[in-house]
């Protein structure tokens, strides 16, 4: 099967999105199938040893979109079209719906061509109260309820996700939840005393201490600027800790809380995204990072998914995180993560003191965790179930299903 992935920001430039394609890409030619990824991101100085074709249209794709949708649109039909005629593919999966899918799907429509749509982020859900979501812009959301139920497939991260598709009007059998997955492998292999004994030293702490992690870009919707609050409640609560915050732009919180420092609160950007030495997703360095750890904390306040939730629990950690959109369709509370209400800094250093206190609660919630992430989101079953998606789709054009 030729598969094309249309995704406006790829390699060298990685979030969850862009970790999901790159992991169903290899998977799928593991299985003898052939993806291409189609990208506005310039191509990389130093070009990924891949085992998927990465094809690059012009940066200014997006600009164009937002300034002249017009022009942008006629290119991007363009530039589809040479590159059907030229691949043959049997099926498009664009992720991200605007403005790649908004702006896609009547190409795809016009010439007959099976097209699956992944939304994953702020192309769907809303979140008002920090200008959260580009459907926020009436005009936008207008074009989403217009080109959404176009396509012939739409992937659901979560239930979430597919409640919104559902409040946009798109038929519920169009719909498929696929969870976001995990190369619960790569866990296990650094899952010894030699990681944690190497992290810990790297970061000047003792093997008595405890290690808290969280990971991810620092973005308002991460509810990043809670965590010196939490760590100052369990500082009361006599803890000795340090919290290691990994993401993109995690200095922010140094800068926004001279405080941070003293209150055990440690940035960093180095284990964040890919490498540039290495191939693998998530970095090896980030994964030894969730090994090393004792407990994970996700204090957000909306995600599609949460694919680091899924991380965490391939590294057999406790967590602790949120009663937010997305997040409760991943963590059950007191199954596999403890969740309190979205804001509640108190709520939230409760619970953590819970696990540190708790051997046995430490013990269920650790265990429960790695069973999920082993049985639920691995990467082969996450592909297998795209693989399925696409075969129904295809199936339904050649019955005559979809027009």
């Amino acid at each position: 099967m030729k598969i094309a992935h249309l995704i406006p920001q790829f390699y060298p430039y990685f979030g969850g999105a862009e970790v999901c394609i790159h992991n169903v890409c290899e998977s799928l030619v593991r299985a003898g199938h052939q993806p291409i990824v189609i990208t506005t991101t310039p191509p990389p100085k130093v070009k990924a040893p891949f085992k998927y074709d990465t094809i690059h249209l012009s940066k200014w794709t997006g600009g164009l979109f937002r300034r002249a949708p017009f022009l942008g649109k006629i290119y991007l039909r363009n530039r589809l079209a040479a590159l059907q005629k030229k691949y043959g593919f049997d099926l498009w999966q664009v992720t991200m719906g605007y403005p790649a899918g908004i702006y896609s799907v009547d190409f795809f429509k016009k010439n007959k061509i099976p097209c699956i749509l992944r939304c994953c982020g702020d192309d769907i859900q809303k979140y008002p109260q920090i200008n959260y979501g580009c459907r926020l812009d009436p005009a936008i959301d207008a074009l989403a309820m217009e080109k959404y139920p176009k396509f012939d497939g739409l992937v659901a991260l979560t239930p979430s996700v597919k409640k919104e598709y559902l409040e946009l009007g798109i038929d519920e059998n169009k719909i498929r939840i696929i969870p976001n997955g995990v190369d619960v492998e790569r866990f296990a292999a650094s899952k010894n005393g030699s990681v944690k004994e190497k992290v810990f030293s790297e970061l000047g702490m003792k093997n008595t201490d405890k290690l808290i992690l969280t990971v991810g870009r620092y973005h308002p919707k991460k509810g990043y600027e809670l965590i010196p609050a939490i760590a100052a409640e369990l500082k009361k609560k006599g803890f000795k800790f340090t919290w290691v915050v990994a993401g993109k732009a995690a200095g922010l919180i140094n800068t926004k809380f001279p405080e941070a420092r003293s209150l055990g609160i440690v940035t960093m950007e180095k284990f964040a995204g890919l490498q540039s030495d290495f191939f693998s997703l998530p970095s090896q360095g980030l994964v030894d990072l969730y090994c090393a750890a004792n407990i994970f904390v996700l204090p957000t306040l909306i995600e599609t998914f949460g694919m680091v939730l899924v991380e965490a629990m391939a590294a057999g950690l406790p967590i602790v995180t949120t009663e937010a959109p997305g997040v409760t369709d991943v963590i059950s509370n007191g199954v596999n993560g403890l969740k309190v209400p979205v804001g509640d800094t108190e709520a939230m250093a409760e619970a953590i003191a819970n696990i540190f206190n708790d051997r046995e609660l430490r013990s269920t919630l650790s265990s429960t965790a790695l069973k999920e992430a082993e049985n639920k989101y691995d990467w082969k079953s996450v592909t297998a179930r795209y693989l399925e998606f696409y075969e129904d789709v295809l199936s339904s054009y050649k019955n005559g299903d979809l027009k």
